[in-house]
């Protein structure tokens, strides 16, 4: 695949984590929410939990999964963003959670997602 798809890729995996949450009852807050320090790929909710998800699409297996992509350098990165979002947001959920999205686009534009809830 053509390193200029990678756009393309990315939304693919965006779309295909947010189609899994909703269908486990989630409800979209924001997508590719974005601020000075960086930008947060899905925030979500359902009841008294409010997820924020980072998506790490793959079309190979070349460079690992994407759950080994998000670092510690990256958690820590996630933690600051959510808590800017959390203050210009203005809410204080009862829960926060983190969590990982893992997706892998086949050849046939296919996306399939594995969820690692609680990542860290």
């Amino acid at each position: 695949m053509a390193s200029d798809d990678r756009p393309n890729t990315g939304r693919a995996g965006e779309q295909a984590a947010l189609d899994l949450y909703r269908g486990r009852g989630y409800r979209a807050v924001a997508r590719n929410w974005r601020c000075g320090l960086g930008e947060l790929d899905l925030i979500l909710e359902r009841a008294d939990v409010l997820v924020f998800c980072e998506v790490k699409t793959r079309t190979g297996l070349a460079f690992g999964g994407g759950f080994e992509a998000v670092t510690e350098a990256k958690r820590r990165k996630l933690h600051g963003l959510a808590e800017a979002f959390l203050l210009s947001a203005r809410i204080s959920p009862a829960t926060v959670r983190f969590d990982v999205a893992s997706a892998h686009r086949g050849a046939d534009g296919r996306v399939s997602v594995e969820l690692f809830e609680d990542a860290f």
